[in-house]
């Protein structure tokens, strides 16, 4: 917080406007029941925008979107690791981080009765 006064430069800043958020003394302090505000248009600006919000409701995501989300996270990811699977057969490095490659190495060690690594 700034330690003068918005309004006035001489005098100590003792809070902020609860809407605006300037620095104000106690001569510009205009205490209401839903805050200290620098001027009273800041009071009903402030009183409006609670309204506006209160009026829209709560905002979430509902269970079609969320559901949603994480079918295309999902879909991301497989797409993610088959992408290194097919990288790992040129590049030789990424088969230490080719989970699908080590997955069917571990399958055809169980077909074949070899134990596993």
């Amino acid at each position: 917080m700034a330690k003068t006064c918005f309004n006035h430069k001489d005098a100590p800043a003792t809070t902020m406007c609860h809407q605006c958020h300037h620095p104000i003394c106690k001569a510009c302090s205009l205490v209401t029941p839903t805050g200290i505000f620098c001027s009273p248009e800041c009071s009903l600006l402030n009183r409006d925008v609670k309204a506006r919000l209160q009026e829209s409701g709560p905002k979430g995501m509902t269970r079609l979107e969320t559901l949603l989300k994480l079918m295309v996270a999902f879909v991301l990811i497989c797409l993610g690791f088959g992408g290194i699977h097919l990288a790992a057969e040129r590049v030789p490095k990424l088969k230490k981080i080719d989970l699908i490659g080590r997955v069917m190495e571990i399958g055809k060690a169980r077909e074949k009765g070899l134990p596993l690594d």
